[in-house]
Order: structure tokens, then sequence, then C-alpha cells
């Protein structure tokens, strides 16, 4: 067989399957004044977390995707609930009512969709009370 290969006139890309590195939420908090279990109130949540790194996406590039559920354990990881701006290292929820209980998981996903597999979960804390 002679040598059947050809030099290319551009970059090749090889597609990145490698997800971010990210160490997963630090903080959910919110603020509802009052003594509990009067009318109902509604409130946000401030997630917080540090940007991750990715092998092929700036950190100024790599959105991240938040889960929330009701009960500890039970995000549904098919389908975020909210998906915060690039580069983003903060969100607020929209207000949500003071009668249940959150619990959040943010994963970060880089430009070709890779998601990192991380657990980390953070119960939302009134800090008010």
């Amino acid at each position: 067989e002679r040598n059947n290969c050809r030099a290319a006139i551009r970059k090749i890309d090889v597609a990145d399957r490698t997800p971010p590195v990210f160490a997963g939420l630090a903080s959910a908090v919110t603020c509802i004044p009052g003594p509990a279990g009067g009318p109902t109130r509604m409130s946000s949540y401030r997630l917080t977390w540090s940007a991750a790194t990715d092998n092929a996406t700036a950190q100024s590039a790599l959105v991240y995707d938040i889960y929330m559920a009701n009960t500890p354990g039970t995000e549904d990881f098919s389908m975020p609930a909210y998906t915060a701006d690039a580069g983003a290292t903060t969100f607020s929820t929209p207000p949500l009512s003071d009668d249940r209980s959150y619990y959040f998981v943010v994963r970060s996903r880089d430009r070709a969709g890779n998601r990192d597999r991380g657990t980390v979960e953070r119960s939302g804390m009134n800090l008010c009370l």
C-alpha cells in the first residue's frame, strides 16, 4: 500500500469529550424575615460557586445548569430547572414559596455540551430566621 495520507490544508478539530472540572455549589441562601409558620411568602435563593475549568472552553464561556428538588437527593438530572449565564458564578432563582424546602445541585457545561457529573447538593438556607 502506498502512502495515502495527505497533509491537511487547515487545522483538524477533534471533538471535545472532556467535561469541565467543577467543585460544585458552595451555598444556597435566602432571607425571609419574621416568624416561621405565618402566611406563605416568596423569596429568591442566591446560589454561589467557584468557576469551573475546562480543557477547551474558556471560563467565561462555561454555563451552569441548576437542578432543584424539594427532598434531598431527588434532583432530575435529565432537565435543569434553570441555566445561569455563561461565565456566571452566582444565580438568583425566581421567587420561591417559603412553605417548602429546596435542595440545589449545580453542574458546569462546556461549549461541546460536556457536563461534569457532580452531586454536591446544598439545602436552601434562610439566613434571616
